[in-house]
């Protein structure tokens, strides 16, 4: 039996080799993010690390419990100047400086921002050892309000030197600036894959609003005192607020906490390596199931020669391990590239994270090997078990692969597992009976579809092959023939490009629907004409902007909006707005208020009706949210309104959202305005290159734009499944050649010619590609529809079918069945017509 399993591995070598191919990119992708994770999780260790080069102890403002930091949050609560000159008296302490940061944007020699994600704003340290983290300087650090120095990798991009001159966006103005220097940041070119500009400390707190105060104060030891001996007596001289703590743990809680919330990138990658390894899975059972009913003869003359059913059952699962050994092995090492390919994936769609380096967690990247063989072994077993059941009386029969009459059991039990499923499916969604509820409900409804896939195969393939009949010489018609002769086969290679296309359906309906609820709510309930925002969100306008733009000519009104992430009764990531309260009713239709919009006095919030239903609030109620470290605040409900429109959930006053968060830039200045001021407010923006103007759909549209980015994100992963099911198409017509050796010869024999040989074979493979998206899509429109209801339902119920989308994935799955056809056609066509006839 161990000679006949090797032997059945050459015979099938470059069929297995494929099956193993489809494996490798499973375990790849399922590798490749565990790998990218651990670099990226090793990168920003070392990035934290890098920042407190120099520093013994930190002192800053004392942050609560959960309170949310990072881009958007709350700024960090300022720490007063008398705390450093307290510090720097100490006799332990050798060099204590302050420090301040915010955001900018650095300009090109054109005016327009020079591509980075983002630029931090730093104030120059005076003292040698906080500099030492700035390598690589060339010219002098900044001294004069004037003077900025930048990045290495931003004057590379934008071909400048020390002495030229540079414009910097600070709250969306232009400033000029004189570059004196240019630095690298540690051991890189910038700082996390960003860009810098930091400027003399007076500049810096001029710029960034804070005069005699700072962000953090950094603290050196002198020579023989260690870090926490230090931190203790510093901790003595600080008022109550205000706290000190060693570097090296600063550093390390800051990249916990980034990677705690970087952490569901692992999640994210891992869902999109499941559907590649389930996808694979079908490839693996579809493939395995084909050979051994064609080695069916051979099977029972094993079994007549004296095998067991246990050894043949074991020989089949011995070749499938093998399988699953070489495609793990190899896809653990692709997983190396593919790690690569996800970061370059990620700041492609606008997400660029510092990852440095390489990073290979041995543990994970071995589960991910462990699963692939798990799922090779789960795949090939049914294959294996019917290959025990042949019996030895079949080694004088032909094997028949006929069409299976209709099955109501199967019929029910496909009815059974999709009702099952869409029930689990919508109570994970409703009724928040959890994740683990959804996707297995999601699980059970492709198992449903899956099991119904050979009663649907043959009337699929006779619709969908329809229009191929018109092919000269019959060629089509025998196409759609050959796919409806064995259902079964055609719905289980269909059913691993329907995972995929119904996942990219899904998501394609759940953003359309999502984009149609935001511009709806702009258009429905927003007054204004204009908006005005930030080109780099996170760097906000200069509250001045207000100003300049109600002066403009025809300009009626102008109101500004301040947003920042907070946490709203436990809720992180909430978004929470600062408006003026006498002034945005003429902006925004808030509809139905049950309170008063001007009761948005100091410690009054309104909500939303649907934050309100959904966590069963009524006027007069607290509401807890943090506002990063400025704390938790105590606010009760005012309000209720109705129409969220161009706002969030949470409105505060802009007097509480400054004392509350002491974010004082802007995040989106609203304009009523005639359409003939366009260009007069174009002009004043001249020297705001950092803000953009927009009117109503173009402000819809960037408050969606997210959401396209997250459609090509799940697109561009699941191509790596889609890729495996064409290996699947292709790995059935060639298996299928095989068994049809002596009919293709046969077909040549009386006429038939190459061209029109390899014309079938790609019909064939169309039908059966078309069948995977007919089925993908309409099972992706009942999942996709689910949760665009599921996600708008608690503001305006809105589920959108993108028509477009759907028949530009149909056409790619005929693109698709096309080029998996091509290998197996010239096989096909390159038999040999008389070896072709004689074959058994």
């Amino acid at each position: 039996m161990f000679r006949a399993t090797f032997a059945s591995l050459r015979s099938h070598g470059a069929r297995l080799a494929m099956t193993a191919l489809a494996v490798a990119l499973g375990t790849g992708l399922m590798a490749g993010s565990f790998v990218f994770t651990a670099t990226l999780t090793h990168s920003l260790d070392s990035l934290f690390a890098q920042a407190a080069v120099g520093t013994d102890v930190q002192v800053r403002h004392v942050s609560p419990p959960g309170a949310v930091q990072g881009a958007g949050s709350a700024a960090a609560q300022p720490v007063p100047a008398s705390v450093l000159a307290a510090v720097r008296a100490l006799p332990d302490a050798s060099a204590a400086d302050g420090t301040v940061s915010g955001r900018a944007v650095l300009l090109g020699r054109d005016g327009k921002p020079l591509p980075a994600p983002f630029v931090a704003a730093l104030s120059w340290p005076a003292h040698q050892p906080f500099q030492a983290v700035f390598t690589a300087r060339q010219g002098r650090p900044p001294a004069a309000p004037g003077q900025v120095m930048i990045d290495r990798g931003s004057a590379r991009a934008g071909h400048f030197a020390v002495g030229d001159h540079i414009e910097v966006a600070i709250g969306g103005r232009a400033l000029p600036f004189t570059i004196s220097g240019i630095t690298g940041y540690g051991g890189a070119a910038s700082i996390a894959g960003g860009s810098m500009a930091i400027f003399s400390l007076p500049a810096a707190q001029r710029l960034f609003g804070q005069p005699g105060r700072y962000d953090t104060i950094d603290v050196k030891a002198v020579a023989g005192v260690s870090p926490a001996r230090l931190r203790a007596e510093v901790a003595r001289v600080l008022p109550a607020g205000v706290q000190a703590v060693t570097a090296a743990s600063a550093s390390a809680a800051e990249a916990r906490q980034l990677n705690r919330q970087l952490g569901v990138l692992t999640t994210f990658f891992a869902a999109f390596a499941g559907v590649a390894m389930f996808v694979g899975a079908f490839v693996i059972w579809n493939t395995f199931s084909i050979m051994i009913a064609q080695r069916s003869r051979q099977l029972a003359l094993l079994r007549a020669l004296g095998a067991g059913r246990g050894q043949v059952f074991r020989s089949v699962l011995a070749e499938a391990a093998l399988v699953g050994v070489v495609g793990a092995a190899a896809g653990a090492v692709l997983g190396l590239a593919v790690s690569k390919g996800l970061a370059a994936l990620l700041s492609a769609f606008g997400v660029a994270l510092p990852v440095t380096g390489l990073s290979v967690p041995p543990a994970r990247v071995a589960l991910a090997c462990a699963i692939a063989l798990v799922v090779t072994l789960a795949a090939a077993l049914a294959p294996a078990y019917r290959a025990a059941r042949v019996a030895p009386v079949q080694a004088l029969r032909d094997a028949a692969h006929g069409a299976p009459g209709f099955s109501g059991r199967r019929l029910a039990a496909a009815l059974a597992v999709t009702g099952t499923g869409a029930a689990l499916l919508l109570a994970g969604l409703l009724t928040g009976a959890g994740l683990a509820v959804t996707a297995v409900g999601a699980g059970l409804c492709f198992v449903g579809v899956t099991i119904a896939g050979p009663l649907l195969a043959a009337p699929l393939a006779a619709a969908t092959g329809a229009p191929l009949t018109r092919l000269p010489a019959r060629v089509g018609a025998l196409a759609r023939g050959n796919t409806m002769r064995n259902p079964r086969r055609t719905s289980a290679t269909a059913a691993a490009l329907m995972v995929g296309l119904a996942v990219v359906t899904a998501v394609a309906v759940l953003v359309g629907s999502a984009r149609s609820m935001i511009s709806g709510q702009v258009d429905a309930n927003g007054k204004a004409s204009f908006y005005v925002q930030a080109a780099n969100t996170d760097a906000g306008l200069t509250p001045g902007l207000a100003g300049v733009l109600a002066r403009q000519p025809g300009v009626r009104a102008v109101t500004e909006v301040r947003t920042t992430d907070a946490t709203v009764a436990g809720a992180a990531h909430s978004s929470v707005d600062g408006v003026q309260p006498g002034q945005i009713a003429r902006f925004a239709s808030l509809g139905p208020v049950q309170g008063s919009v001007s009761s948005l006095t100091a410690g009054r919030l309104l909500v939303s009706a649907a934050a309100a239903r959904a966590h069963h609030w009524h006027l007069g109620d607290v509401v807890t949210i943090g506002f990063g470290s400025y704390g938790v605040s105590r606010l009760r409900i005012g309000g209720i309104f109705t129409n969220v429109g161009p706002l969030t959930g949470y409105l505060v006053s802009i007097a509480t959202f400054t004392a509350d968060t002491g974010r004082r830039a802007d995040t989106v200045d609203l304009v009523i305005a005639p359409a003939s001021a366009r260009g007069v407010l174009t002009r004043a923006l001249a020297v705001y290159p950092g803000a953009q103007l927009l009117d109503q759909a173009g402000y819809a549209q960037s408050r969606s734009a997210m959401l396209g980015n997250l459609l090509g994100l799940v697109t561009a992963l699941l191509a790596l499944a889609i890729v495996i099911a064409l290996l699947g198409i292709a790995n059935t017509l060639a298996l299928s050649i095989v068994e049809r050796t002596r009919e293709l010869g046969l077909l040549r024999a009386i006429g038939m010619r190459r061209g029109q040989l390899a014309q079938m074979i790609a019909a064939e493979s169309v039908i059966i590609a078309m069948i995977g998206a007919v089925l993908g899509i309409v099972l992706g429109l009942g999942l996709g529809a689910a949760l665009a209801y599921a996600v708008t339902r608690a503001q305006q119920p809105t589920v959108v079918v993108p028509a477009a989308q759907l028949a530009l994935f149909a056409v790619a799955a005929v693109l698709a069945g096309v080029v998996a056809s091509v290998a197996p056609a010239r096989r096909a066509a390159r038999l040999d017509v008389l070896t072709a006839i004689a074959a058994e």
